[in-house]
Order: structure tokens, then sequence, then C-alpha cells
């Protein structure tokens, strides 16, 4: 075995290279049946691989599995909170805060996109965000998907709503069974009402 003829001083390295303490490397050579023995996990046995550039005996023709990839560290994006919206009936902005001045909020894994948040007033959508809640929506995804969330304008009113595409309208999800949908003649025009698609609710309690 490699290890047991090395020179002084590679015991050391070898440890190093596993990660290990050096009386770790003397008990795994300890072939004597004498004293205090200890196994070589796969990981090791790779990386002593590794370290003498030889496949040990069982392993020939085996692949260097490589090291799986480090987690992304959480971005965190600091979204503006510009207004509120509607979870009930169509309503007009009501925000006339300068862009300069209004809060951000960070939040964290919303992935890519043009975000903006929204406070929630009603209760049409309860079941996804009540009344208070904070809504980010991603303005740089209008696409269409049935039963996902929507911010939409009519006519300079904004919303909150489901999208159903049968028949096409934007639908409320709430407890409260006094809302009505908001029906569109065709999905193309349903398209030009939306402002962002909602990622995320954030509710306190």
């Amino acid at each position: 075995m490699k290890l047991q003829r090395a020179p002084r001083g590679v015991k050391g390295e070898v440890a190093k290279a596993i990660g290990k303490a050096p009386d770790a490397v003397t008990r795994i050579i300890n072939l004597s049946g004498k004293g205090e023995t200890r196994n070589i996990s796969v990981p090791e046995l790779h990386a002593l691989a590794k370290y003498f550039n030889d496949l040990p005996p069982g392993l020939i023709g085996a692949r260097e599995v490589p090291p799986p990839p480090e987690r992304r560290a959480r971005e965190v994006v600091r979204v503006p909170l510009l207004d509120r919206v509607s979870a009930g009936r169509l309503k007009a902005p009501i925000s006339q805060i300068p862009g300069e001045d209004v809060p951000l909020l960070a939040f964290a894994d919303l992935g890519r996109g043009d975000f903006f948040a929204l406070t929630v007033e009603g209760d049409s959508m309860d079941r996804i965000a009540p009344d208070g809640a904070t809504i980010v929506v991603n303005q740089a995804d209008r696409q269409l998907v049935a039963g996902k969330p929507y911010v939409i304008s009519d006519r300079g009113a904004v919303s909150f709503k489901l999208w159903k595409p049968s028949p096409p309208r934007f639908a409320p999800w709430s407890m409260n069974p006094a809302h009505e949908p908001i029906y569109v003649k065709t999905k193309e025009a349903a398209e030009k009402m939306v402002i962002g698609r909602v990622k995320r609710a954030v509710v306190d309690l």
C-alpha cells in the first residue's frame, strides 16, 4: 500500500488531502491486527486516489464524480411598494408618492423579473392574500396561465384576480360569495389588461 511505503511527512499531507487528522491515517494503514484501526470512507478513498494519481484495486475504470455545485446564495431583491390594489371592484391607483420616495421591501428567491409590490384592499382574493397583505408583482411576466393571479388594469383602474380561460374572465378567489368575475371577450383582450403576474403574497399574522 502506497501509504505504508510513503516517506516521512507524506502521512500529514495525505491527512490534509482527506480532511482528517494524521492519527486517522495511522489507523487506516494499521493492518497488523494490533492497536486501533479505522475503516476508510468512499469520499476518502477518492481523495487518496486523486492524491496518489492512481486508482486503488476495485476502482479501476471508475470516473471521478464532480462535487455537487455549491448552493447559490439567496439573492435579495429590493422591491418598491408602490400603491394599493383592489381585491374587489376595479379602483384607480391612489398613491401620489414620488418614485424616489417609495419604501423598499426586501425579498429573496424571486427569480428573474421586474418587480414591484402592492398592498391589497378588500377580500375578493382572501384565499391567497387577505385585506392588508402585500403582493409582489412581476411586470415582466404577462403571459396568462389558467388559475394564476394577476394585477390587471381597465381604463386606468386596477384589480387583483385569477385568470380563468373558459369562459375568459378574471375571477375572485374568496370566502365571500358576493364577489363577481370580470368577463372579457377574448384572451387577447385580457392580455391587454395585464400589468403583471403576482409572484408572492406576504401576510402579517
